[in-house]
């Protein structure tokens, strides 16, 4: 669940007007000033960034600074029809240079995986993979999403609404962030990346009966 200053997670909350903002993208013409190009053809329409990846892997875009603490990102995001598939942000990420693509990164994404579902994989070393078919994103729809992780606690929200979470025991922190269109393309503006601020959130239940 989330409101315009929280976001609240399993036994974490995420103090969103207190969580400084430390990179920012609203559609600018001049998107290399702020990232660099990886894999997929990349350009600017007037008001937004168009990612394009016609092979059968993910279009790769970072930013070009770097964190060294946990992050979250919130973006408005949608495909460009007829395309249907795979709004991914990747996050805690590093390039492998020798294959050519990403090394050990969290990835959340829409309507991927081959099947449509919506989830959370960690690429590299003690890779995992969490996934849902409940969430069904209609093509062509901007939505905003909000993804990130506290220590390997990752999270991704889709319109206000928590989608999917999950707890990594070997926690990635740090690394570059950016978009992922796998074999697809999508239409992205309005970036902002913030250095999370939290506290922990005590839960329990009392007897219902």
């Amino acid at each position: 669940m989330m409101n315009n200053k929280e976001l609240l997670l399993l036994g974490k909350k995420i103090l969103v007007d207190e969580s400084e903002i430390v990179f920012e993208y609203h559609g600018e013409e001049n998107y290399l000033d702020y990232f660099d190009v990886k894999l997929g053809n990349w350009k600017h329409d007037g008001k937004a960034l168009i990612g394009t990846e016609l092979e059968n892997r993910g279009g790769i875009i970072l930013t070009k600074q770097k964190f060294d603490y946990d992050i979250m990102m919130t973006f408005k995001v949608s495909t460009v029809l007829p395309a249907t598939r795979d709004l991914n942000a990747v996050w805690c990420t590093e390039w492998n240079d020798e294959t050519n693509y990403l090394g050990n990164s969290y990835v959340c994404g829409l309507n991927g995986w081959y099947e449509n579902k919506a989830g959370i994989e960690r690429c590299g070393e003690n890779e995992f993979y969490t996934s849902t078919s409940l969430y069904n994103y209609k093509p062509g729809v901007e939505v905003e999403m909000i993804c990130g992780s506290i220590n390997g606690h990752c999270f991704m929200f889709v319109d206000g609404v928590l989608v999917s979470e999950y707890k990594d025991n070997f926690g990635l922190v740090g690394g570059y962030a950016g978009i992922s269109p796998y074999c697809t393309s999508l239409k992205i503006t309005d970036l902002v990346i913030r250095k999370i601020k939290w506290e922990r959130r005590k839960q329990r239940y009392t007897p219902e009966v």
